[in-house]
């Protein structure tokens, strides 16, 4: 959480909220407090989340835009936890204060169970790309029916606003930081390659409901390539899984095997994103170091913090590889099968 939130929010900003929905307080309980607060409750036996987020990270106008796009994607056959409205008929409840203010939507509680160990195997890998390659099969048919709404372009987001959180004295880290988000940029733009996408599609993002992923957590939606948010899945399965696998390789091999088995039944998977896959694992970790460096006091910062920070910038420097595989060769050989 941004400190300049921590620092305002208090018990009366909640209450306030929960009256809003007419929520019970004593069914109320906090299960995530990283971007947003958010909250488990129950109305009439069933389960809802409630997220409380500051106009310091999201305008109302920007979370509309989310919601609208969700919900978009849940009437479409997308597997997804749908925004509701208040009492009020408001998607998004607004509390004013000195800084700002603070704003709240709520969502169905997706249905299943958060994925585990006994989870992570092909079965999981190809429903991922199966659900990931409906997501932007759908995205690509979405009109913006209100131009306020607008969701950032990837490059806009505050968690790659390099000029503004990297010291200025870590003048290579910021210098090839900028040239990545600048060779990026300049990919041709599609309707086929280019759309809103949901960023954070990790395994604690989703449940399992009879062996099907239903999505949730969509706070980090903008406009970018469809091959970033596979990135960001690659990203998870290789450095975060719920498993760690006896050899690295082989199991990047297997993973895209069964992913892009499930993502190819619902979108086309481009051979050309083969080669931009490196770059964008590069910008998932770029994006993990500015989050970082917004939330640590670089004055302060203990023993195991600054092995992080320097290992991070030297990863940057060193233009080291986020996943030491070869996808273009990889490519090359599903082309010559």
């Amino acid at each position: 959480m941004l400190p300049q939130i921590q620092v305002l929010y208090n018990d009366e900003i909640l209450a306030w909220f929960l009256e809003r929905y007419e929520i019970d307080e004593k069914t109320v309980r906090l299960i995530g407090d990283s971007d947003s607060y958010v909250y488990e409750f129950n109305r009439e036996d069933k389960l809802y989340i409630l997220k409380i987020t500051h106009s310091f990270r999201r305008t109302q106008e920007y979370l509309l835009g989310e919601i609208d796009w969700l919900n978009y994607l849940v009437d479409q056959g997308v597997s997804a936890a749908r925004a509701v409205a208040s009492i009020h008929g408001n998607l998004v409840e607004v509390l004013e204060g000195e800084s700002g203010y603070f704003l709240s939507s709520i969502y169905e509680k997706a249905p299943g169970s958060a994925t585990k160990e006994t989870d992570w195997n092909d079965q999981l890998f190809e429903e991922w790309g199966r659900a990931l390659g409906k997501l932007h099969a759908v995205s690509k048919k979405y009109i913006l029916n209100n131009e306020a709404w607008r969701l950032n372009d990837w490059h806009e987001e505050e968690y790659l606003n390099v000029n503004k959180y990297i010291p200025p004295n870590e003048s290579e880290v910021i210098q090839k930081s900028n040239a990545l988000i600048t060779k990026l940029q300049n990919i041709p733009k599609t309707q086929d390659n280019y759309g809103l996408i949901h960023a954070d599609l990790q395994s604690h993002n989703f449940n399992l409901a009879d062996k099907q992923i239903v999505m949730f957590d969509f706070d980090e939606v903008s406009y970018n390539y469809y091959v970033h948010d596979v990135a960001v899945v690659l990203f998870q399965a290789y450095w975060r899984p719920l498993k760690e696998p006896v050899d690295k390789h082989a199991f990047v091999e297997g993973f895209l095997n069964s992913f892009l088995k499930g993502y190819n039944e619902e979108n086309h998977f481009q051979a050309v994103w083969f080669t931009y896959l490196a770059d964008f694992l590069k910008i998932r970790h770029l994006t993990f170091y500015i989050c970082f460096l917004q939330v640590c006091d670089l004055n302060s910062l203990n023993e195991a913090e600054t092995a992080e920070s320097e290992l991070a910038k030297r990863v940057i420097t060193a233009e080291w590889p986020i996943v030491d595989f070869d996808f273009v060769e990889y490519c090359e050989r599903r082309l010559a099968q």
